[in-house]
């Protein structure tokens, strides 16, 4: 695969990614994640499982983290496995209801599956 073709793919799924989250749609974030996905948050237990990943991200999405975006910095090919870097940054509100920018970088492993569709299977950041 082409360099520029894993780019474009990574970028529709951070996205896609986007979308969802952003839409306050926790289940949807999850879906595109693989059976047996997982998530390496900073300070906190491994999420693993679309089910588990879909309430992680349900209590970002009601503690209202919003406005979450990606910068891809660089994505790689490896087959029918991709990675990608790049940074991050989403709004809230603090305990004084001033707003917050939190911000920091990103890594998604990408899985190829049987239908040629691409999910995150690990997700990690700081």
């Amino acid at each position: 695969m082409l360099e520029s073709d894993i780019n474009t793919i990574v970028k529709e799924a951070q996205d896609r990614w986007n979308a969802a989250f952003n839409g306050g749609d926790a289940a949807a974030v999850a879906a595109l994640y693989t059976s047996d996905g997982t998530v390496l948050p900073p300070a906190h237990a491994v999420v693993k499982g679309t089910a588990a990943i879909a309430d992680f991200w349900a209590g970002f999405i009601s503690a209202g983290v919003r406005e979450h975006g990606i910068e891809l910095l660089d994505a790689q090919d490896g087959g029918d496995m991709a990675y990608s870097s790049g940074k991050w940054w989403a709004t809230g509100s603090g305990e004084d209801g001033k707003a917050l920018r939190f911000e920091g970088t990103i890594v998604t492993i990408f899985r190829r599956q049987p239908d040629g569709s691409w999910k995150t299977c690990l997700h990690t950041w700081n």
